[in-house]
Parts: C-alpha cells; sequence; structure tokens
C-alpha cells in the first residue's frame, strides 16, 4: 500500500528536482562564470567591443511554443571592457542594454520576433548591471545572459539570431 502511495509522486517529485536544478543553472548563467567554466557555443562572433566576443550558448523552443536563447560576452583580454555603450535606451530600459534590441529572424516567412515583454511591459531577460546601460566586464572574465522570444510556429526548425554589437547568427537549430 505505501509504494502504491509514494509511485504517483515520483514523477511530480522528479520533475520538481529538474525544474529547481534548472532554475539554479539559469541563475548561475546570468554572471560572470566561473573560473574555467566556458559553456560549448553554437556560434561565436566579434562584439562591437575589441577583444570581446559573442558566444551563442543555446535555442531553445519550450513549451508555450517561446524561444529561449542564451548567450554570453567573453572578455579575451587582460584589461576591463565596457559593454552596452552603444545603446541608446534610457531609464528603466537601461538595465537591459545587452538584450533590449536583440532579435530573432525567421527569413523563410520574413517574420521579426522581438524579446518578449511581461503584462508590465519589461523584458522577460537577463538584467545587467545595477546603475545604468554599461556593465563592465572584467579581464578573461564572461558574462551570460538571454531573454525569450515571443512564440514561433512549431514548423519554424531554424532562427537567424540578431545581438546587439554582433555579426547575425544565421540559420541557427531551434532546440526542444
Amino acid at each position: 500500500m505505501l509504494r502504491r502511495r509514494t509511485v504517483p509522486f515520483l514523477p511530480l517529485a522528479l520533475s520538481l528536482s529538474w525544474m529547481v536544478s534548472g532554475l539554479a543553472s539559469e541563475a548561475r548563467g546570468s554572471g560572470p562564470a566561473e573560473k574555467g567554466a566556458t559553456p560549448a557555443a553554437l556560434a561565436v562572433s566579434d562584439y562591437e567591443v575589441s577583444g570581446v566576443e559573442v558566444a551563442l550558448l543555446s535555442v531553445k523552443r519550450v513549451s508555450d511554443g517561446t524561444l529561449t536563447v542564451k548567450w554570453e560576452y567573453r572578455n579575451k583580454t587582460g584589461e576591463p571592457k565596457k559593454l552596452g555603450e552603444s545603446f541608446k535606451g534610457m531609464g528603466w530600459s537601461e538595465p537591459f542594454s545587452l538584450v533590449y534590441d536583440a532579435y530573432l529572424l525567421d527569413a523563410r516567412n520574413k517574420m521579426k520576433y522581438p524579446v518578449l515583454k511581461d503584462t508590465e511591459g519589461n523584458l522577460v531577460a537577463g538584467k545587467h548591471g545595477g546603475h545604468g546601460k554599461v556593465f563592465v566586464l572584467e579581464p578573461k572574465k564572461t558574462l551570460g545572459t538571454w531573454a525569450k522570444f515571443i512564440a514561433v510556429p512549431s514548423n519554424v526548425k531554424k532562427i537567424s539570431v540578431f545581438i546587439p554589437g554582433a555579426q547575425p547568427f544565421e540559420d541557427v537549430p531551434i532546440g526542444d
């Protein structure tokens, strides 16, 4: 009898465990990476700031049809680099300077997909720095970030990712 009661809860316990570990890993991806913890990239592009590169880490469709895109900025130099200086926004949008103008492009259907906004108009994306639009990336460090994009039709299997200050990442396969 005890076994019957615990078996139905096993999938729930496993999914809760999976969700907690996923949240923990996502939280780790929102700040400077630990030494030697550079994830494999789908593609890499030079950033507009000399000595910094942008690594596209993942493009995944989630159950509601939205896409979550993760990338990171890698300072390859021995000096601090300022990110986000070219962003023209002000006020509430400044902490989103690295993700605000990102978008996805479905060239086949000629559709552009912006970063998703919540019910209050805030981006569903990573914030950076506490004050202002500029984030200082220390020497030899990385900064992980992410953004959620509005639902893309399920028949779209590849997408182009446009991240401000980097070359486009074109025809990137969408993972599930």
